[in-house]
Protein backbone atom coordinates (compact mmCIF):
# COMPACT_ATOMS: atom_id res chain seq x y z
CA UNK A 1 0.00 0.00 0.00
CA UNK A 2 2.88 2.53 0.91
CA UNK A 3 4.30 1.53 -2.36
CA UNK A 4 1.12 2.20 -4.27
CA UNK A 5 0.96 5.83 -2.56
CA UNK A 6 4.54 6.63 -3.18
CA UNK A 7 4.28 5.70 -6.94
CA UNK A 8 1.13 7.48 -7.34
CA UNK A 9 2.87 10.75 -5.27
CA UNK A 10 5.64 10.62 -7.79
CA UNK A 11 3.34 10.22 -10.89
CA UNK A 12 1.57 13.37 -9.91
CA UNK A 13 5.11 15.07 -8.99
CA UNK A 14 5.75 14.39 -12.67
CA UNK A 15 2.99 15.38 -14.05
CA UNK A 16 2.82 18.58 -12.30
CA UNK A 17 6.48 19.15 -13.80
CA UNK A 18 5.83 18.49 -17.15
CA UNK A 19 2.54 20.25 -16.95
CA UNK A 20 4.70 23.25 -16.05
CA UNK A 21 7.47 23.28 -18.42
CA UNK A 22 4.49 22.63 -20.75
CA UNK A 23 2.69 26.14 -20.59
CA UNK A 24 5.66 28.33 -19.53
CA UNK A 25 7.31 29.55 -22.62
CA UNK A 26 9.83 32.60 -22.04
CA UNK A 27 7.92 32.78 -18.75
CA UNK A 28 4.55 33.22 -20.58
CA UNK A 29 1.98 31.34 -20.65
CA UNK A 30 0.02 30.20 -24.13
CA UNK A 31 -3.13 32.37 -23.39
CA UNK A 32 -0.88 34.90 -22.47
CA UNK A 33 1.48 34.64 -25.90
CA UNK A 34 -1.85 34.60 -28.04
CA UNK A 35 -3.48 37.47 -26.50
CA UNK A 36 0.33 39.45 -26.79
CA UNK A 37 0.10 38.47 -30.89
CA UNK A 38 -3.80 39.68 -31.25
CA UNK A 39 -2.61 42.88 -29.88
CA UNK A 40 0.87 43.22 -31.71
CA UNK A 41 -1.26 42.07 -35.21
CA UNK A 42 -4.03 44.26 -34.32
CA UNK A 43 -1.51 47.47 -33.69
CA UNK A 44 0.39 46.56 -37.10
CA UNK A 45 -3.45 46.79 -38.99
CA UNK A 46 -4.11 50.14 -37.89
CA UNK A 47 -0.97 51.01 -37.75
CA UNK A 48 -0.55 51.53 -41.92
CA UNK A 49 -1.36 55.35 -42.22
CA UNK A 50 -2.65 54.58 -45.65
CA UNK A 51 -3.63 50.98 -45.82
CA UNK A 52 -2.77 47.94 -47.39
CA UNK A 53 -2.81 46.12 -50.56
CA UNK A 54 -3.74 42.99 -50.46
CA UNK A 55 -3.74 39.91 -52.97
CA UNK A 56 -6.10 36.73 -52.25
CA UNK A 57 -5.23 33.45 -53.94
CA UNK A 58 -8.11 31.06 -53.55
CA UNK A 59 -8.13 27.65 -53.72
CA UNK A 60 -10.34 27.51 -56.22
CA UNK A 61 -7.76 29.14 -58.63
CA UNK A 62 -7.06 32.57 -60.00
CA UNK A 63 -6.21 35.79 -57.93
CA UNK A 64 -7.81 38.92 -56.31
CA UNK A 65 -6.34 42.24 -55.23
CA UNK A 66 -8.41 44.30 -52.24
CA UNK A 67 -7.37 47.90 -50.85
CA UNK A 68 -7.67 47.27 -47.25
CA UNK A 69 -7.66 50.12 -44.58
CA UNK A 70 -8.18 49.15 -40.87
CA UNK A 71 -9.03 51.32 -37.80
CA UNK A 72 -9.09 51.22 -33.89
CA UNK A 73 -13.14 51.24 -34.38
CA UNK A 74 -12.79 47.73 -35.72
CA UNK A 75 -13.85 49.06 -38.75
CA UNK A 76 -12.40 48.43 -42.28
CA UNK A 77 -12.80 50.19 -45.90
CA UNK A 78 -12.31 48.54 -48.87
CA UNK A 79 -11.68 48.39 -53.01
CA UNK A 80 -11.59 44.79 -55.03
CA UNK A 81 -10.58 44.13 -58.66
CA UNK A 82 -13.78 41.95 -58.86
CA UNK A 83 -15.46 44.18 -60.90
CA UNK A 84 -15.23 47.80 -62.22
CA UNK A 85 -18.09 48.71 -59.41
CA UNK A 86 -16.33 47.76 -56.22
CA UNK A 87 -12.76 48.84 -57.66
CA UNK A 88 -14.54 52.28 -58.07
CA UNK A 89 -16.53 52.57 -55.04
CA UNK A 90 -15.36 51.79 -51.66
CA UNK A 91 -17.08 50.08 -48.75
CA UNK A 92 -17.17 50.00 -45.36
CA UNK A 93 -17.51 46.61 -43.17
CA UNK A 94 -16.12 45.46 -39.68
CA UNK A 95 -13.66 43.00 -39.02
CA UNK A 96 -12.33 41.83 -35.87
CA UNK A 97 -8.81 40.43 -34.92
CA UNK A 98 -9.72 37.38 -32.40
CA UNK A 99 -7.76 34.51 -29.98
CA UNK A 100 -8.23 31.53 -31.09
CA UNK A 101 -5.36 29.06 -31.22
CA UNK A 102 -3.53 31.03 -33.42
CA UNK A 103 -4.72 35.05 -33.68
CA UNK A 104 -6.97 35.36 -36.07
CA UNK A 105 -8.23 38.06 -38.50
CA UNK A 106 -11.98 37.92 -38.93
CA UNK A 107 -13.96 39.89 -41.79
CA UNK A 108 -16.95 39.85 -39.76
CA UNK A 109 -19.69 41.69 -41.78
CA UNK A 110 -20.51 40.84 -45.24
CA UNK A 111 -17.74 43.22 -48.38
CA UNK A 112 -15.88 42.41 -50.83
CA UNK A 113 -13.96 39.60 -49.25
CA UNK A 114 -17.32 37.51 -48.93
CA UNK A 115 -18.19 37.96 -52.41
CA UNK A 116 -15.61 35.37 -53.70
CA UNK A 117 -16.68 32.84 -50.92
CA UNK A 118 -20.75 33.62 -51.75
CA UNK A 119 -22.16 30.08 -51.91
CA UNK A 120 -25.10 31.41 -54.94
CA UNK A 121 -23.09 31.04 -57.85
CA UNK A 122 -25.14 33.94 -59.87
CA UNK A 123 -23.27 36.05 -57.53
CA UNK A 124 -19.99 35.85 -58.53
CA UNK A 125 -20.07 31.96 -60.53
CA UNK A 126 -17.77 29.39 -58.99
CA UNK A 127 -19.58 26.27 -57.20
CA UNK A 128 -22.87 26.44 -55.64
CA UNK A 129 -22.11 26.35 -52.15
CA UNK A 130 -18.61 26.90 -52.07
CA UNK A 131 -18.51 30.14 -54.54
CA UNK A 132 -14.69 29.98 -55.92
CA UNK A 133 -13.29 28.59 -52.88
CA UNK A 134 -12.23 31.76 -51.34
CA UNK A 135 -12.14 32.49 -47.45
CA UNK A 136 -12.62 35.63 -45.18
CA UNK A 137 -11.61 34.22 -41.70
CA UNK A 138 -7.65 33.76 -41.96
CA UNK A 139 -4.79 33.57 -39.63
CA UNK A 140 -1.73 35.26 -39.32
CA UNK A 141 1.57 33.28 -40.35
CA UNK A 142 3.88 35.90 -40.04
CA UNK A 143 4.91 39.47 -40.72
CA UNK A 144 7.86 40.43 -43.02
CA UNK A 145 9.03 43.69 -43.30
CA UNK A 146 5.91 45.60 -44.57
CA UNK A 147 4.37 42.81 -45.48
CA UNK A 148 1.50 40.39 -43.41
CA UNK A 149 1.32 36.53 -44.60
CA UNK A 150 -2.32 34.84 -43.74
CA UNK A 151 -3.75 31.59 -44.35
CA UNK A 152 -7.81 30.84 -44.99
CA UNK A 153 -8.64 28.82 -41.51
CA UNK A 154 -11.44 26.54 -43.53
CA UNK A 155 -10.22 26.81 -47.10
CA UNK A 156 -6.04 27.51 -47.08
CA UNK A 157 -6.78 30.87 -48.96
CA UNK A 158 -3.59 32.91 -49.28
CA UNK A 159 -4.13 36.10 -48.16
CA UNK A 160 -1.03 39.12 -48.40
CA UNK A 161 -0.97 42.18 -47.34
CA UNK A 162 1.39 44.87 -48.10
CA UNK A 163 1.45 48.60 -46.59
CA UNK A 164 0.39 50.86 -48.77
CA UNK A 165 2.04 54.68 -49.77
CA UNK A 166 0.19 57.87 -49.27
CA UNK A 167 0.27 58.10 -53.05
CA UNK A 168 -1.16 54.64 -53.51
CA UNK A 169 -4.06 55.67 -51.22
CA UNK A 170 -4.55 58.33 -53.04
CA UNK A 171 -5.11 56.38 -56.49
CA UNK A 172 -7.26 53.75 -55.00
CA UNK A 173 -9.97 56.90 -54.28
CA UNK A 174 -9.29 58.36 -57.51
CA UNK A 175 -10.43 55.10 -59.46
CA UNK A 176 -6.95 53.83 -60.12
CA UNK A 177 -7.72 50.27 -59.61
CA UNK A 178 -10.58 50.78 -62.29
CA UNK A 179 -8.30 52.14 -64.07
CA UNK A 180 -5.74 49.38 -64.43
CA UNK A 181 -8.91 46.97 -64.85
CA UNK A 182 -9.75 49.43 -67.76
CA UNK A 183 -6.49 49.29 -69.69
CA UNK A 184 -6.19 45.64 -69.50
CA UNK A 185 -9.76 44.76 -70.69
CA UNK A 186 -9.40 47.01 -73.78
CA UNK A 187 -5.92 45.60 -74.58
CA UNK A 188 -6.66 42.37 -74.16
CA UNK A 189 -9.85 42.29 -76.70
CA UNK A 190 -8.32 44.41 -79.04
CA UNK A 191 -4.65 42.55 -78.99
CA UNK A 192 -5.55 38.65 -79.31
CA UNK A 193 -2.41 37.30 -79.89
CA UNK A 194 0.35 38.39 -77.49
CA UNK A 195 3.96 36.95 -76.80
CA UNK A 196 7.29 37.73 -75.42
CA UNK A 197 10.63 37.00 -76.80
CA UNK A 198 12.96 35.41 -73.46
CA UNK A 199 16.35 35.16 -74.68
CA UNK A 200 15.52 33.08 -77.34
CA UNK A 201 13.87 33.34 -80.96
CA UNK A 202 10.90 30.92 -79.16
CA UNK A 203 7.74 33.31 -79.28
CA UNK A 204 6.47 32.28 -76.08
CA UNK A 205 2.55 33.30 -76.05
CA UNK A 206 0.96 35.16 -73.04
CA UNK A 207 -2.45 34.36 -72.15
CA UNK A 208 -4.53 36.72 -69.65
CA UNK A 209 -7.79 34.77 -68.90
CA UNK A 210 -9.30 38.17 -66.89
CA UNK A 211 -12.43 36.10 -66.07
CA UNK A 212 -10.68 33.58 -64.40
CA UNK A 213 -7.98 35.80 -63.49
CA UNK A 214 -5.73 32.85 -64.80
CA UNK A 215 -1.95 34.12 -66.69
CA UNK A 216 0.13 31.63 -68.31
CA UNK A 217 2.85 31.47 -70.95
CA UNK A 218 2.45 28.90 -74.08
CA UNK A 219 5.23 27.85 -76.15
CA UNK A 220 6.26 25.35 -79.03
CA UNK A 221 8.26 22.16 -77.68
CA UNK A 222 9.24 19.60 -80.39
CA UNK A 223 6.34 19.61 -81.57
CA UNK A 224 3.76 19.66 -78.60
CA UNK A 225 2.52 22.45 -76.52
CA UNK A 226 4.13 23.45 -73.49
CA UNK A 227 2.13 25.67 -70.85
CA UNK A 228 2.90 26.80 -67.61
CA UNK A 229 0.07 28.58 -65.60
CA UNK A 230 -1.08 30.46 -61.87
CA UNK A 231 -3.58 33.08 -60.50
CA UNK A 232 -3.26 36.91 -60.97
CA UNK A 233 -4.57 39.89 -59.45
CA UNK A 234 -4.87 43.63 -60.53
CA UNK A 235 -2.46 46.19 -59.03
CA UNK A 236 -2.63 50.31 -59.73
CA UNK A 237 0.13 49.58 -62.35
CA UNK A 238 -0.69 46.22 -63.83
CA UNK A 239 -0.93 43.19 -63.13
CA UNK A 240 1.15 40.48 -59.96
CA UNK A 241 1.39 36.86 -60.27
CA UNK A 242 0.82 34.57 -57.24
CA UNK A 243 3.95 32.92 -58.40
CA UNK A 244 6.39 33.23 -60.90
CA UNK A 245 6.27 31.27 -63.93
CA UNK A 246 9.78 30.22 -65.73
CA UNK A 247 10.93 29.65 -69.54
CA UNK A 248 13.96 28.28 -69.40
CA UNK A 249 15.11 29.93 -66.22
CA UNK A 250 13.72 33.30 -67.15
CA UNK A 251 11.64 34.08 -64.42
CA UNK A 252 8.55 36.93 -65.16
CA UNK A 253 6.73 37.87 -62.22
CA UNK A 254 4.24 40.86 -62.82
CA UNK A 255 3.72 43.01 -65.90
CA UNK A 256 4.12 46.77 -65.79
CA UNK A 257 1.48 48.69 -68.30
CA UNK A 258 3.32 51.56 -70.18
CA UNK A 259 0.77 54.69 -70.30
CA UNK A 260 2.92 56.23 -73.10
CA UNK A 261 3.50 53.25 -75.42
CA UNK A 262 -0.37 51.45 -74.62
CA UNK A 263 1.32 48.41 -74.30
CA UNK A 264 2.73 45.85 -71.05
CA UNK A 265 6.16 45.24 -70.02
CA UNK A 266 8.13 43.14 -67.80
CA UNK A 267 11.85 42.82 -65.90
CA UNK A 268 13.93 39.81 -66.80
CA UNK A 269 17.41 39.72 -65.30
CA UNK A 270 17.21 43.56 -65.14
CA UNK A 271 16.27 43.96 -68.85
CA UNK A 272 12.81 45.17 -69.86
CA UNK A 273 11.00 42.83 -72.21
CA UNK A 274 7.69 44.48 -73.72
CA UNK A 275 5.03 42.16 -74.56
CA UNK A 276 4.52 41.91 -78.69
CA UNK A 277 1.04 42.05 -80.01
CA UNK A 278 0.65 39.96 -83.20
CA UNK A 279 -1.85 40.36 -86.02
CA UNK A 280 -1.51 36.67 -86.71
CA UNK A 281 -1.97 33.61 -84.15
CA UNK A 282 1.69 32.66 -82.36
CA UNK A 283 1.00 28.85 -82.52
CA UNK A 284 -0.37 26.46 -84.89
CA UNK A 285 -3.97 25.57 -84.13
CA UNK A 286 -3.97 21.94 -84.16
CA UNK A 287 -1.65 22.49 -80.87
CA UNK A 288 -4.02 25.27 -78.99
CA UNK A 289 -7.22 23.45 -79.69
CA UNK A 290 -8.06 21.33 -76.44
CA UNK A 291 -5.82 23.52 -74.43
CA UNK A 292 -6.33 27.46 -75.22
CA UNK A 293 -9.47 26.66 -77.45
CA UNK A 294 -11.64 23.53 -76.71
CA UNK A 295 -14.43 23.93 -78.99
CA UNK A 296 -15.39 24.91 -82.68
CA UNK A 297 -18.70 25.93 -83.39
CA UNK A 298 -19.88 25.82 -86.99
CA UNK A 299 -23.41 27.87 -86.96
CA UNK A 300 -26.73 27.41 -89.00
CA UNK A 301 -26.65 28.57 -92.19
CA UNK A 302 -26.31 27.99 -95.65
CA UNK A 303 -23.22 29.91 -96.35
CA UNK A 304 -20.09 31.03 -94.21
CA UNK A 305 -16.71 32.54 -93.88
CA UNK A 306 -14.36 29.65 -94.97
CA UNK A 307 -17.34 27.24 -96.19
CA UNK A 308 -16.48 25.32 -99.52
CA UNK A 309 -19.19 25.28 -102.25
CA UNK A 310 -18.77 21.02 -101.35
CA UNK A 311 -19.64 21.98 -97.87
CA UNK A 312 -22.37 23.92 -98.73
CA UNK A 313 -24.04 21.29 -100.92
CA UNK A 314 -23.41 18.45 -98.10
CA UNK A 315 -24.66 20.51 -95.62
CA UNK A 316 -27.84 21.13 -97.66
CA UNK A 317 -28.25 17.78 -98.44
CA UNK A 318 -28.37 16.49 -94.24
CA UNK A 319 -30.81 19.09 -93.63
CA UNK A 320 -32.97 18.91 -96.61
CA UNK A 321 -33.34 14.94 -95.83
CA UNK A 322 -33.63 15.55 -91.95
CA UNK A 323 -36.52 17.98 -92.33
CA UNK A 324 -38.14 15.43 -95.10
CA UNK A 325 -37.84 12.47 -92.68
CA UNK A 326 -40.89 11.30 -90.15
CA UNK A 327 -40.04 13.82 -87.52
CA UNK A 328 -39.69 16.50 -89.61
CA UNK A 329 -36.33 17.99 -87.64
CA UNK A 330 -34.38 21.49 -88.49
CA UNK A 331 -30.54 21.03 -88.65
CA UNK A 332 -29.14 23.65 -86.59
CA UNK A 333 -25.72 24.78 -85.24
CA UNK A 334 -22.46 21.88 -85.28
CA UNK A 335 -20.41 21.98 -81.97
CA UNK A 336 -16.91 19.85 -82.55
CA UNK A 337 -15.49 19.63 -78.99
CA UNK A 338 -11.89 18.62 -78.30
CA UNK A 339 -10.14 16.97 -75.46
CA UNK A 340 -6.59 17.34 -76.11
CA UNK A 341 -5.58 14.34 -72.97
CA UNK A 342 -8.46 11.76 -74.32
CA UNK A 343 -7.59 12.07 -77.68
CA UNK A 344 -11.83 12.80 -78.53
CA UNK A 345 -13.68 14.65 -80.33
CA UNK A 346 -17.32 15.05 -80.11
CA UNK A 347 -19.30 16.29 -82.63
CA UNK A 348 -23.07 17.32 -80.94
CA UNK A 349 -25.52 18.44 -83.58
CA UNK A 350 -28.24 20.89 -82.40
CA UNK A 351 -31.70 19.99 -83.86
CA UNK A 352 -34.82 21.24 -84.06
CA UNK A 353 -38.86 20.26 -83.90
CA UNK A 354 -40.85 22.99 -84.10
CA UNK A 355 -39.39 25.44 -80.81
CA UNK A 356 -37.60 22.14 -79.25
CA UNK A 357 -34.31 21.79 -79.39
CA UNK A 358 -32.68 18.95 -79.27
CA UNK A 359 -28.94 17.45 -79.29
CA UNK A 360 -27.34 14.54 -80.75
CA UNK A 361 -24.34 13.59 -80.06
CA UNK A 362 -21.28 11.50 -82.93
CA UNK A 363 -18.22 10.84 -80.68
CA UNK A 364 -15.13 10.10 -81.92
CA UNK A 365 -11.48 9.28 -80.67
CA UNK A 366 -8.36 10.59 -83.15
CA UNK A 367 -5.10 10.55 -83.66
CA UNK A 368 -2.74 13.47 -85.03
CA UNK A 369 0.51 13.20 -86.83
CA UNK A 370 3.84 15.92 -85.75
CA UNK A 371 2.10 18.21 -88.60
CA UNK A 372 -0.96 18.05 -87.20
CA UNK A 373 -3.17 15.87 -89.26
CA UNK A 374 -5.88 14.52 -87.52
CA UNK A 375 -7.60 11.16 -88.20
CA UNK A 376 -11.32 10.52 -86.61
CA UNK A 377 -12.25 7.16 -85.91
CA UNK A 378 -15.58 7.04 -85.61
CA UNK A 379 -17.81 5.92 -81.91
CA UNK A 380 -21.31 4.91 -81.53
CA UNK A 381 -23.60 8.11 -81.72
CA UNK A 382 -25.57 8.86 -78.65
CA UNK A 383 -29.12 9.99 -77.66
CA UNK A 384 -30.80 11.72 -80.69
CA UNK A 385 -27.84 11.32 -82.82
CA UNK A 386 -29.26 7.71 -83.24
CA UNK A 387 -32.33 9.22 -85.20
CA UNK A 388 -30.48 11.24 -87.74
CA UNK A 389 -27.57 9.31 -88.99
CA UNK A 390 -28.19 8.79 -92.17
CA UNK A 391 -29.36 12.35 -92.52
CA UNK A 392 -25.63 13.18 -91.71
CA UNK A 393 -24.03 10.87 -93.67
CA UNK A 394 -22.78 13.49 -96.42
CA UNK A 395 -20.97 15.07 -93.66
CA UNK A 396 -19.82 12.37 -91.31
CA UNK A 397 -20.20 8.89 -93.12
CA UNK A 398 -18.73 10.01 -96.39
CA UNK A 399 -16.29 12.81 -95.15
CA UNK A 400 -15.29 13.21 -91.56
CA UNK A 401 -15.23 9.42 -90.49
CA UNK A 402 -12.81 8.19 -93.59
CA UNK A 403 -10.68 11.65 -94.22
CA UNK A 404 -8.01 12.77 -92.85
CA UNK A 405 -8.12 16.89 -91.71
CA UNK A 406 -5.83 19.80 -90.34
CA UNK A 407 -6.84 22.47 -88.60
CA UNK A 408 -6.20 25.92 -89.23
CA UNK A 409 -7.02 29.34 -88.49
CA UNK A 410 -9.16 31.37 -90.54
CA UNK A 411 -10.11 34.91 -90.65
CA UNK A 412 -13.59 36.66 -91.21
CA UNK A 413 -12.99 38.75 -94.05
CA UNK A 414 -15.99 40.92 -92.95
CA UNK A 415 -15.65 41.10 -89.44
CA UNK A 416 -11.82 39.97 -88.88
CA UNK A 417 -12.69 37.24 -85.96
CA UNK A 418 -10.31 34.84 -86.29
CA UNK A 419 -12.33 31.72 -86.87
CA UNK A 420 -10.68 27.75 -86.82
CA UNK A 421 -11.66 25.74 -89.96
CA UNK A 422 -11.53 22.39 -90.89
CA UNK A 423 -9.50 21.38 -93.94
CA UNK A 424 -10.08 17.75 -95.61
CA UNK A 425 -6.53 16.59 -96.64
CA UNK A 426 -8.28 13.95 -99.25
CA UNK A 427 -10.36 16.20 -100.59
CA UNK A 428 -9.34 19.81 -100.74
CA UNK A 429 -12.47 21.05 -101.95
CA UNK A 430 -14.17 20.10 -98.52
CA UNK A 431 -13.42 22.95 -95.49
CA UNK A 432 -15.51 24.51 -92.75
CA UNK A 433 -15.39 27.06 -90.09
CA UNK A 434 -16.76 28.52 -87.25
CA UNK A 435 -15.90 30.14 -84.08
CA UNK A 436 -13.19 29.44 -81.51
CA UNK A 437 -14.33 28.79 -77.55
Amino acid sequence: MKKILLYSLLSLALFAGCKKDEVLVDGQRPEERVTEAVTKYANTLTGSASGWKAFLYPEGGGGYSFYLNFNKENKVTMYADLDYPPATDSMESTYRVKAFQNPTLSFDTYSYMHILADPNPNTFGGVAGWGVYSDFEFTFDKAVGDSVFLTGKLLRSKLILVKATQAEKASYDSKGLYNSIFNAVNYITTNKNLYVLLGDATKVQISIDINNKIFSLIWENNGEVATTSTGFAFTLTGIILKEPLLYKGKKISELTWDPIKKLYFTTVDGVRIEVIASNTPILPLHLLIGVNYGTIIVPNGTSYPGWSADFQARRAAAAATMLAGPYALRLDRMSFAFNSIAKTMNLTVDIYQGASRFTGVFPYTFTKTAAGAYKFTPGAPTGNAALIIADMAPLTTQRLNVDQFTLDYFTNPTSGITLGQFKSVEHSDFTFSGTLQ
